[in-house]
């Protein structure tokens, strides 16, 4: 798979893993409602499980600083993140954790790298609590990057 050529390289070289390693391998549950998405996620990320769902395969946990990143198959308007081109900068993505603790993201930026393109997932404000989400592009071999910042806690 493309997705996992792409993702090999930060999988290995990952030192952010999270401590709180959950007993089910469930990292928590994404959920889009412009695109009516709704998927658990789960805390690593195998060729096999990203079949099942999508993977958290960089960061450490939506309490702490840093880039989580998910990766998700794009099925074609079928299953996963086949509509996350779709959304726009200001929309919500909100992130439940293993405790029900709602995150919720705002989206900055949605834009396309090539499948060897790192960036979007090493380069990122340390003081921040970025979320980047990623799947093909069915069309060619580029990569769709969703890119949102945590909103503050009111």
């Amino acid at each position: 798979m493309l997705i996992i050529m792409f993702i090999d390289y930060i999988v290995l070289g990952d030192s952010t893993r999270s401590v709180d390693e959950n007993p089910n391998g469930l990292f928590g549950i994404i959920e889009i409602p412009k695109i009516n998405l709704y998927y658990p996620v789960f805390s690593q990320l195998t060729e096999e499980l990203l079949k099942v769902s999508p993977c958290k395969f960089y960061g450490d946990t939506p309490s702490t600083n840093g880039n989580i990143c998910i990766a998700g198959h794009n099925y074609d308007n079928s299953l996963f993140f086949s509509k996350i081109s779709s959304l726009s900068p200001n929309d919500e993505i909100s992130i439940f954790d293993n405790n029900g603790i709602k995150y919720v993201y705002s989206v900055y930026k949605v834009y396309e790298v090539p499948e060897t393109d790192l960036s979007p997932v090493l380069n990122y404000d340390t003081n921040e609590r970025i979320l980047t989400l990623v799947t093909c592009n069915n069309f060619n071999s580029n990569r769709i990057i969703v890119k949102a910042k945590q909103k503050k806690l009111s």
